[in-house]
């Protein structure tokens, strides 16, 4: 399923320029891919685990909120014993290194093997990091971040998943906001209004880094686009760091620089929960007393 990512750039491209009918027999082959993914799991047990598994995933590629939403979650959590399972991307994974660096008292697990890593988990509450298509491990609730437009399957648009499958999920609407500007001292910048920045970033949806960018007052006189997870390395900041006295990126991205003498700071964001929120940790902080009970 992973194989039609890398043809997301040039989907767009495509799209841009008014071609994206060529992308239709693809996308007619990724969704029956799918459907046969789908019906394979609907007739297998997934493995149940003894921490209460909360799964936190989504129906499109990228730039939906996921990290941000673990973020809350876990830290909602904080008296509980809390683990977070990561199936990590590439060399350096980056939403793995995000959550343990803002999550220091949780066990964070990186692998491709979940149920292993869910079996050996010191945890009351087992959180899967973008876990909705990993239907091996049974999970207690799955919250699916949904944006509410309608989208074609990959490689046309950014549908991974088939819709229908959200019927048995707990829907979850984000949004977005500024926590804190801050580098790797724990300096902060207090506004970027009025600021010359070059930014970069690694992103599935680079668009909407640059518009918050712009909408916190920046001026943009720079800025280099890397692949999803792509790192940036030190000749590409030296080139970047001529054109603008102050270095912008995003906080996944930040975790991943290599050493530097450079003036980088990182938008630090969390996420608000638009939907009934409360009563669903309700919901989930039960189950974990009820699992506690049920082990004696």
């Amino acid at each position: 399923m992973l194989l039609l990512w890398p043809l997301r750039r040039k989907a767009q491209d495509l799209i841009e320029s008014g071609h994206a009918w060529w992308l239709a027999p693809l996308s007619w082959l990724y969704a029956i891919a799918i459907f046969l993914r789908n019906w394979y799991y609907d007739g297998k047990k997934p493995q149940k685990v003894r921490p209460v598994v909360v799964s936190v995933g989504n129906i499109e590629v990228g730039g939906t909120g996921k990290t941000p939403l673990v973020l809350l979650l876990a830290e909602r959590f904080s008296h509980r014993k809390v683990a977070i399972i990561s199936r990590g991307y590439g060399a350096i994974p980056d939403e793995a290194l995000l959550l343990a660096r803002r999550l220091p008292h949780v066990e964070v697990l990186i692998g491709k093997d979940r149920v292993a890593l869910a079996k050996q988990a010191k945890a009351d509450l087992v959180i899967l990091d973008d876990g909705f298509q990993y239907r091996k491990l049974y999970r207690d609730f799955d919250l699916v971040l949904v944006t509410g437009k309608k989208e074609h399957y990959l490689p046309w648009g950014r549908l991974r998943d088939t819709p229908r499958r959200l019927k048995s999920a707990h829907l979850i609407q984000t949004r977005l906001r500024l926590r804190r500007i801050l580098n790797a001292q724990g300096e902060t910048l207090s506004s970027l209004q009025g600021r010359e920045i070059a930014y970069f970033c690694g992103i599935a949806r680079p668009e909407r880094f640059r518009r918050t960018l712009l909408d916190l007052g920046a001026i943009i006189t720079a800025s280099y686009i890397l692949a999803d997870h792509e790192p940036i390395d030190f000749i590409q900041l030296q080139e970047l760091v001529k054109k603008a006295p102050l270095l912008i990126t995003t906080e996944k991205d930040f975790v991943k620089l290599p050493p530097h003498p450079f003036p980088i700071f990182y938008l630090e964001m969390e996420a608000e929960v638009l939907s009934d929120w409360e009563s669903l940790i309700e919901k989930i902080d039960q189950k974990i007393d009820n699992n506690g009970l049920n082990l004696y």
